[in-house]
């Protein structure tokens, strides 16, 4: 569909069939964020899970064509956490990061997604499940970072800003690593760069398509924020119900998904509308 701006898709096709598709080598894709199925959860319809043969097998063969298509100084973010397995936590979402890494991508960071107000816990040796990744790749060591797009207030203490405003031998830090030459940083600034950590509450919104497993529209903003610039094109190879869309669409970026499933590609003219 085209609206005033950009050329936007929302493709219901099997993903690997859309990223074949995607002709161009090295010029198409600036940003990729998704999340795929987890291992353990039932396939659409026919009574079957998701096993390790499908992440090492057909995922990768997805992530192949990620790479490919992904420019030089694009990013691959995978959003995953593995499901425990009695009284085992899966290793599946390590295993991931030495299997792309296999295939070219440089791995750039690991982000920890903490959850305020996680889930319940379902086992009675375990705690509450708060944490998920999200997965940093690039095609390349040079891929393009945006921190001045999401920075958010500092937390000092009152009075230790004033303390080091007042000291002018501390209001600037000197860092001269080896090599690196010198760069004056403000000690105190009011704006700061945010963590890997990430604070976002899941999502709690309601679900028309009985989507199992979405994340909330903050996590992708954020990586979109920080990892291209408005004009650029983000794709989602497993789309769901369109948060990477929806989330692309309100900070002016191109975007594509791919999703297998008519019902969840359907909720999204109703998302745009609402803008959530």
């Amino acid at each position: 569909s085209n609206n005033s701006t950009f050329t936007v898709s929302a493709v219901v096709a099997l993903t690997l069939t859309v990223t074949e598709n995607l002709t161009d080598e090295g010029s198409q894709t600036d940003l990729v964020i998704t999340s795929p199925p987890y291992d353990g959860q039932p396939k659409y319809g026919n009574g079957e899970k998701y096993e390790r043969d499908w992440y090492e097998g057909f995922f990768m063969e997805v992530a192949e064509q990620i790479f490919r298509t992904l420019k030089p100084h694009g990013s691959f973010v995978l959003n995953y956490r593995s499901k425990r397995h009695g009284d085992e936590r899966g290793t599946l979402q390590y295993e991931l990061i030495f299997w792309l890494r296999e295939r070219g991508f440089f791995f750039c960071e690991d982000f920890v997604w903490g959850k305020p107000s996680p889930p319940p816990g379902r086992f009675n040796r375990f705690l509450k499940d708060a944490v998920e990744y999200c997965f940093q790749f690039a095609k390349t060591p040079k891929w393009q970072f945006f921190p001045e797009q999401c920075l958010s207030p500092a937390r000092w203490d009152a009075k230790d800003r004033e303390r080091r405003k007042k000291l002018a031998h501390n209001y600037v830090r000197v860092n001269a690593p080896s090599g690196q030459g010198r760069k004056r940083v403000q000690a105190g600034p009011d704006m700061v760069r945010p963590s890997t950590l990430l604070h976002f509450e899941p999502e709690f919104s309601p679900n028309p398509a009985k989507h199992p497993a979405r994340f909330p529209l903050v996590l992708p903003t954020f990586f979109i924020k920080l990892l291209s610039k408005p004009g650029q094109v983000v794709f989602d190879p497993f789309g769901g119900t369109g948060t990477t869309a929806l989330a692309a669409e309100k900070l002016r970026r191109r975007w594509l998904v791919a999703e297998t499933d008519p019902a969840y590609a359907a909720v999204l003219p109703s998302r745009f509308e609402s803008g959530r």
